[in-house]
């Protein structure tokens, strides 16, 4: 029935996964949970996981080298014994002893089902968290209802926590020629769109715990960005960013952008990096970045 397949790099999940074991016993129906470990430096992480193999149906993959997200996730694929594939992140908890059941219910073998996402700051108060960038980011753009994901369901594609049935990821892999962070999901949801496949979001959370500093979001950001403008044929129509971005540079702006965020791009970190992120200053601080990175490649300079 259910093969439940956790990616993880640098963290020790084993909380989550005695979490879903524990609510795919209460089903009674036949599972697995495999995570793989994709090269982790962090030994302490790995010894937390290893308890994962001492489970009925749980075991504990370890990789020798990193290969990225997408690579994890379709190497996991591949493991798999049961029809439907439920991906998920490692550093997610259940909302509810109702999330597996919720997934079984929902299965259909012709189409994608996504779940939806809370996010928390640990230990701290609703105003310090608010000073956290990728805290702020996440509450404004990534939480959202399963109604509001289904109106573009494809453009909202993520692999935190998705259903897939294996005839669909014998089709369609996640693109693990991106191997850093950032649109790997954004690839895979644009083919699913192009390969004709049904998506659809039910409401079924996951917390997730903002442990990243913003100075890491935005790094990570700015990884993302390289990224997207390397696939920018592929990215089209399904990454906004780098749509306006493209459609400055068609009319002949591209330098005035790359004018402002020479001017004005280390006063946008600062407010980013600051105690009150602006989401209006992270988008221009986007387009700069795309555009000094596009005139780099222009330039046949390595970014």
């Amino acid at each position: 029935m259910l093969s439940i397949l956790i990616p993880t790099y640098n963290f020790d999940c084993s909380a989550f996964v005695h979490e879903l074991a524990t609510q795919a016993d209460a089903l009674g129906v036949a599972y697995e949970i495999i995570v793989c470990d994709d090269g982790s430096p962090d030994e302490k992480s790995k010894v937390g996981n290893r308890v994962i193999n001492n489970w009925p149906h749980c075991r504990f993959v370890e990789l020798a080298r990193n290969g990225g997200l997408a690579r994890n996730r379709n190497h996991l694929g591949t493991l798999a014994r049961y029809d439907y594939l439920l991906f998920l992140d490692s550093d997610l908890m259940p909302c509810d002893d109702r999330f597996v059941a919720r997934y079984v219910q929902a299965a259909r073998p012709d189409t994608v089902i996504g779940g939806t996402i809370k996010f928390r700051a640990p230990g701290c108060s609703e105003a310090d968290a608010m000073s956290n960038l990728r805290y702020v980011y996440a509450r404004a753009r990534e939480e959202r209802t399963a109604k509001e994901r289904n109106r573009t369901p494809h453009a909202h594609f993520s692999g935190f926590s998705c259903l897939i049935p294996r005839g669909v990821f014998e089709r369609i892999r996640f693109c693990d020629t991106l191997t850093s962070y950032g649109y790997e999901d954004t690839l895979f949801g644009k083919e699913l769109e192009a390969a004709g496949i049904s998506m659809r979001y039910i409401d079924n959370p996951v917390f997730h715990d903002i442990t990243d500093s913003s100075a890491t979001f935005l790094q990570k950001t700015e990884t993302g960005l390289r990224n997207a403008l390397l696939h920018r044929q592929r990215m089209e129509g399904h990454v906004r960013i780098l749509d306006i971005q493209q459609r400055l540079k068609r009319a002949g702006l591209q330098p005035a952008v790359r004018l402002f965020f020479a001017l004005c791009g280390k006063s946008l970190r600062r407010n980013l990096l600051g105690r009150h992120p602006r989401l209006r200053f992270f988008d221009l601080y986007k387009l700069g970045y795309l555009a000094r990175l596009d005139h780099r490649l222009s330039s046949g300079k390595a970014i």
